[in-house]
Parts: structure tokens; C-alpha cells; sequence
């Protein structure tokens, strides 16, 4: 049985999910397709590669993954397939894998370039439904990777926005705020392990919180708290409430961590 798990920036407003997903059946009938995530915000490179380095590891091996978040689509940025031990994935050469290739390695990557796997019209804006998912609907059904194109050894990492260590303090940055209002960071929980004291803060907006919640219900109703999500990644949210709209904070807002 073929998974295929769609990531994309596509939104589900409009055709061009289901468009994707009808390509792949296509081609291959009995791929079995997940959606991942189609709310990725226009062109956010940053938190695609978030999402998809937190999200892998959960999809049985084998799973193909489709990530179209293509700012650079119609211009010479290539296509790739990049296969590590347990994982494919078809994409822009772009650096949405950034976050998976901290994790992963590599086996094998292909440029891909035999039209005889696209659609035979090629539309300059819609790379993901003419050139890609072809691709996975036939690497689904088990085509060799030398088919699709040349082996190639290097590809796209884009910088991720990581905390700054000070002495007393850390400095991170809220880099999405998802559907319950919550601010997520880019601080991970590795990164804190040992350096949480006894006495800290975690300052945002000229407030402060003084714990690390496990739960949102260790808080009182409609109070501001910090827990890890499931991203392992800190979280600043109101239990039972829009942390975004209370703080009127967005993306890029500083997230400070004090060390007493």
C-alpha cells in the first residue's frame, strides 16, 4: 500500500488540492493519500520546514511526501526527489527539507527532468499538479529513482530562525500561531534541557509566566500560560482562549526566557 502525504501552502478555497489529488490517483489508483497540511501561510518556507521536521516520523516507512510550497515556481529552481532510509520526498529544490535534513540522512537525491512522468501541458505556475505529483503517483507505484532524473549530491538549506543564548536569558520569536490562537516559537524543549532553573521567567508582551505548564487546564480559565506542544516546541497560550488576539502578538514577536 503507497502513502502519499500532502504539504502544501494551497489552501483549501480552491481546485488545486483536488486537482493534486486527482493527478496522483491517476496514475495510481490505489495510493492511499493523507493531508498533512494545506493551511501552510502563502510561501512561509520557515514553518513548512517546522511542520514537516516535526510531522515525518509519525507516517509509516516508505510514506512519499509531497511538499509544494513553491515561491520560485516557473523559474530554473529544480524539482527533487530526496530519499533517506525510511522516506521520499518530491519537491522544490527550495529548502523546505532543511528541518527534515537535520534529522535524516540522505540516501539518495535525483533532479527530476524526464517529461515522460509530467503532464504533457505544463503550466508555469502549477509545478505541484503537473510536474510532482505525477512523480509520486509513479514513484508510488515503485519506479526505480534513476528514472525520474540525475543523481545530484547537494541541494537548498534555508537559515531557520533559531533562539540567541545569552548568559541570563534566551531570545526566541513566535514563528506561527495556529488555529486555537496559540503562539508557537522557536524554541524547542532540547534546547532548554538542563538550563530551566529553578527560577525563570517567560516574558512576552510585558508578561511574564513563571511556569511550564503539562497541561492547559493547570491554569485557570482564560490565563496566560506556556506548555510544550506536540511539536515539542514552546508554546504561548490561554486556556480556553486566542492567545494571539488577548496579546495582540504575531509572528516574529519576541519570546524571552529568563534565568535567575
Amino acid at each position: 500500500m503507497a502513502f502519499i502525504a500532502l504539504i502544501t501552502d494551497f489552501g483549501n478555497r480552491d481546485e488545486y488540492v483536488g486537482l493534486v489529488k486527482g493527478v496522483i490517483l491517476e496514475v495510481n489508483p490505489q495510493a492511499q493519500i493523507i493531508d498533512l497540511s494545506h493551511e501552510i501561510p502563502p510561501q512561509d518556507l520557515i514553518w513548512a520546514s517546522f511542520l514537516l521536521g516535526n510531522a515525518y516520523k509519525f507516517f509509516p516507512r516508505k510514506t512519499i511526501f509531497l511538499c509544494v510550497v513553491d515561491p520560485e515556481v516557473g523559474t530554473e529552481r529544480r524539482t527533487i526527489i530526496v530519499k533517506t532510509k525510511d522516506y521520499f520526498f518530491v519537491c522544490p529544490d527550495n529548502g523546505i527539507l532543511t528541518k527534515v535534513l537535520e534529522r535524516e540522512k540522505v540516501e539518495q537525491i535525483v533532479e527530476i527532468r524526464n517529461k515522460k512522468f509530467f503532464l504533457k501541458e505544463i503550466s508555469s505556475t502549477f509545478h505541484g499538479r503537473d510536474i510532482m505529483a505525477p512523480v509520486a503517483g509513479y514513484l508510488s507505484k515503485g519506479v526505480a529513482l534513476e528514472k525520474f532524473g540525475p543523481k545530484i549530491k547537494n541541494i537548498r538549506r534555508i537559515k531557520l530562525p533559531t533562539p540567541i543564548m545569552r548568559k541570563d536569558c534566551m531570545i526566541g520569536k513566535v514563528i506561527h500561531i495556529d488555529h486555537f490562537g496559540n503562539l508557537v516559537t522557536n524554541i524547542e524543549k532540547e534546547s532548554l534541557r538542563n538550563k530551566v532553573q529553578a527560577s525563570f521567567s517567560i516574558a512576552i508582551k510585558g508578561r511574564k509566566i513563571h511556569k511550564i505548564n503539562n497541561a492547559y487546564a493547570e491554569s485557570n480559565k482564560r490565563r496566560l500560560l506556556a506548555i510544550w506542544g506536540s511539536r515539542n516546541l514552546l508554546e504561548i497560550s490561554i486556556n480556553l482562549g486566542n492567545a494571539a488576539k488577548k496579546l495582540m502578538a504575531g509572528k516574529g514577536e519576541k519570546v524571552i526566557i529568563y534565568f535567575y
